[in-house]
């Protein structure tokens, strides 16, 4: 693997190669043969859906962000599982990976969902459309490299966050990855002007903060104005 990542090294320079691994435990030892790197967990129906944060977690930190990481979530159903990811599964499955550090989504996979027999193409792939259309309408905002104010987001375990800032907006997104509704907290350096969850205003009360109600697998999205 090392040799043919060299070898496109000198034929193709101009591009990144990206490999996608399963061996999460071991992304270390193959930093040498890739510009960006995956991982695939495919959690559902065996395992939780907080599979997919933990795995994005451990790919970024081995390669200690000096490397892209694009993550794969899981799209398809398993042999002989009754059914695909949900669609709040799906949905928390990749916020998990964005917030744990990813820059890239690669679903999997088309195929897998065409030839599904237990869940028709035509209702699987508005589901997966919505996803990704939702990730690629703040595709800016997650590249953003603006600096972010000391915004801090505290909760249970099941909770994982970022913060971004485009164009003089901050943006903080909390993702639940279990299947108990949780809150948690968010907080600013001072008061914000204005937080908007989608078209609704979000009262912020003492010092400049606010309760964030997380349904199960729940993904919120605040905008605010400092």
């Amino acid at each position: 693997l090392e040799a043919h990542q060299r070898w496109v090294e000198e034929e193709d320079p101009g591009h990144p190669t990206w490999t996608v691994l399963y061996q999460v435990d071991d992304v270390r030892c193959y930093t040498k043969s890739f510009d960006v790197v995956g991982t695939d967990p495919y959690p559902i129906p065996d395992l939780p859906a907080a599979v997919a944060g933990q795995w994005t977690e451990k790919t970024r930190k081995a390669v200690a962000d000096a490397r892209g990481v694009w993550m794969v979530p899981q799209v398809f159903r398993k042999p002989k599982a009754e059914h695909p990811p949900t669609f709040d599964e799906l949905r928390s499955m990749t916020w998990q990976c964005i917030t744990e550090g990813a820059k890239g989504i690669v679903f999997y996979s088309w195929f897998g969902i065409w030839d599904d027999e237990s869940c028709p193409f035509e209702q699987r792939w508005p589901q997966v459309r919505r996803v990704a259309e939702e990730v690629s309408r703040l595709a800016p905002v997650l590249l953003s490299a603006d600096p972010t104010p000391a915004v801090t987001v505290t909760g249970p375990e099941a909770v994982h966050w970022t913060v971004r800032s485009h164009r003089g907006t901050v943006y903080a997104i909390v993702v639940n990855d279990g299947e108990q509704a949780v809150s948690a907290s968010v907080r600013f350096p001072r008061q914000p002007k204005r937080v908007m969850l989608g078209d609704r205003p979000v009262e912020v009360v003492g010092q400049g903060g606010f309760s964030v109600p997380l349904a199960p697998l729940g993904v919120a999205i605040y905008r605010i104005e400092m």
